[in-house]
């Protein structure tokens, strides 16, 4: 497949016009369609494609070609965490899962099992933590209760400073009263 061309638009969206190439891409894991027509990128995946040269990406205001860092400066003044998610779905996709963004509930991605997608639903969910941020013990447990509620394995991915990502699978653990007698 060659390079396909997709579009940034003035509401800042990723969109890939060429219907064959759209189908072509979100039967690789990549992007929703929108309108039934319009294949929508998330960023992180847009700056994926475009690092593995799949997409080239041309501004829709002034038909020129944006670079990566471009495009990570644009995504990233709307979203402080896209560089993390990006590393994290980059590392995930370098291991050869399907990732998609999450569906909110502190989930920034769920991740199907190799060879799953799209027959199963997704397995896991990911949530992102830069290292040294804080992170309140509250949200973990919510994010937790929503992914076993989804019959899901949580993971936290934390990058560190280096930009490398580590995964920890996160459970509940059920503690029993013991008597002493």
């Amino acid at each position: 497949m060659g390079t396909v061309c997709a579009v940034y638009t003035r509401e800042g969206v990723i969109v890939v016009p060429d219907l064959s190439d759209a189908n072509s891409l979100h039967q690789d894991g990549y992007g929703s369609f929108r309108d039934d027509r319009l294949l929508t990128l998330m960023p992180f995946e847009a700056l994926y494609l475009l690092d593995r040269s799949r997409i080239t990406v041309l501004d829709e205001v002034d038909r020129r070609t944006i670079p990566f860092d471009e495009l990570l400066r644009r995504f990233s003044s709307e979203d402080p965490l896209c560089w993390t998610r990006y590393l994290i779905y980059r590392d995930l996709r370098a291991r050869g899962f399907v990732v998609v963004g999450g569906e909110g509930r502190g989930v920034n991605f769920l991740v199907y099992e190799r060879g799953s997608y799209p027959k199963k639903p997704p397995r896991y969910m990911i949530h992102a933590i830069w290292e040294g941020a804080p992170e309140p013990i509250s949200g973990l447990l919510e994010i937790l209760k929503a992914a076993e509620e989804d019959g899901r394995i949580l993971r936290i991915a934390v990058v560190d400073r280096r930009g490398e990502v580590v995964y920890y699978t996160i459970s509940a653990m059920e503690f029993q009263e013991e008597c002493l007698s």
